[in-house]
């Protein structure tokens, strides 16, 4: 079992590295807006500030995804070890609800033509 645990904490690195670029991102993607409401030129166009967004979004909901899929099963490793399973449920709840707002948030931005404030206000869940 511990080699399986150790499986699902790579997996959990490698989230979280994944975590740290969609990070990058939406910070790029933010200081770009902030250059055009300060009447500035824009590292990126509408268009690819806007693709970059849609880029992010996607990627943090596959991170929900994955974070979901790696909740359950050390809820599953733990419930087979008789241990107290309540954490690993909140977690996965946790893991539902991230991926419902990550949804949302994709689907917001697959609504906008354009790059809005609407659109990069919330880029990490």
């Amino acid at each position: 079992m511990k080699k399986e645990e150790i499986k699902y904490i790579n997996y959990q690195l490698f989230g979280l590295a994944i975590t740290l670029i969609t990070t990058i991102l939406a910070i790029l993607i933010t200081y770009n807006q902030k250059r055009g409401t300060q009447g500035r030129s824009k590292l990126l166009s509408n268009k690819n500030s806007l693709t970059l967004t849609y880029i992010n979004r996607i990627l943090i909901l596959l991170i929900g995804i994955l974070f979901l899929y790696i909740n359950y099963r050390f809820y599953e490793i733990k419930r087979a070890r008789n241990g107290d399973t309540k954490s690993d449920e909140l977690q996965i709840t946790a893991s539902i609800l991230t991926i419902i707002s990550a949804i949302i948030a994709l689907y917001v931005v697959t609504l906008s033509g354009t790059e809005t404030i609407a659109d990069i206000e919330n880029p990490n869940i």
